[in-house]
């Protein structure tokens, strides 16, 4: 599965705000639930508390990748976030997080959400990919960029 197949355009913040770990979860919680990716949006919320308490994944340079898999999500489903001031993410460099893909797949769907957990922090180890994603000014570039360097 394409990184950019999974990336849901409606699932694209380019300006978000959250004050820290927690109220991001609210906001990616809130983001899938209103975009139909959940059926569950408790379980969801659940999962990636879960998922945080094992260790952050903000994994430093200003990026986060928070992930789950949960019986609440049908289709493995990326969304992407954008802060221009950070966010306080507790990351394992304790700087704030400016990107965060966040992957989010059923039970059923280790493989591909295993490969796509890989591509993402792949993607992100690289500054031009990090820079173009800071850059883009529309959702639309976002997913051009994705799809241009995986």
């Amino acid at each position: 599965m394409q990184l950019v197949e999974a990336l849901k355009g409606n699932l694209i913040a380019l300006d978000f705000k959250a004050e820290g770990k927690d109220d991001v979860i609210e906001s990616i919680v809130k983001a899938v639930e209103v975009g139909g990716y959940v059926a569950d949006a408790n379980g969801l919320r659940n999962a990636l508390v879960e998922r945080e308490k094992l260790g952050t994944t903000g994994v430093g340079g200003g990026v986060a990748i928070p992930h789950a898999r949960c019986t609440a999500i049908n289709d493995v489903t990326v969304a992407f976030f954008r802060s221009t001031n950070g966010v306080n993410f507790n990351s394992i460099d304790n700087k704030p997080v400016f990107l965060m893909f966040v992957l989010l797949a059923p039970l059923s769907s280790s493989g591909d959400y295993l490969k796509l957990l890989a591509k993402i922090s792949r993607l992100l180890r690289h500054d031009e990919f990090r820079n173009a994603l800071m850059e883009a000014q529309t959702p639309g570039e976002i997913l051009e960029i994705v799809q241009e360097h995986e």
